[in-house]
């Protein structure tokens, strides 16, 4: 029983390593893009918030594909009957499903965005320094 712990243990290091090594780097990454420039802090939160919203309204268009046809043909490839049925409405539990998409896919965006701003306001809060110690020499 050991044994299988011990393995499990070692099969999971590297498996927690490859999914949180490029996690960090792009948390690295912007903080390096937010140190830099304001602007080119803002390019991961607006690049993962498109992101999002791609895949919201993907999922959202694959929602709302349900029609189908039928067609019956006889030996010959004459057209029997066709029919058509209309795809279901919408309901509470598709626009629950959309939003919940929308929620976690936006979740690095927040990240992104709140180390933006932690940035923004230090870069803001010591311009303000400067400022005053200007006037405070005049």
């Amino acid at each position: 029983m050991a044994f299988t712990n011990t393995v499990v243990l070692f099969a999971l290091i590297p498996s927690l390593l490859m999914l949180l090594l490029p996690i960090a780097l792009f948390i690295l990454l912007q903080v390096v893009l937010c140190q830099k420039s304001r602007k080119l802090g803002l390019i991961l939160p607006i690049l993962t918030l498109l992101l999002s919203l791609l895949l919201v309204l993907s999922f959202a268009t694959l929602q709302r594909v349900g029609g189908s046809s039928l067609v019956v043909t006889d030996g010959q490839g004459n057209v029997i009957q066709e029919e058509y049925t209309e795809p279901e409405p919408i309901t509470l539990g598709d626009v629950g499903a959309v939003a919940g998409v929308f929620l976690v896919s936006n979740i690095p965006t927040v990240v992104f965005g709140g180390i933006w701003l932690y940035y923004k306001n230090r870069r803001d809060f010591k311009d303000d320094l400067k400022k005053m110690k200007i006037e405070d020499l005049e």
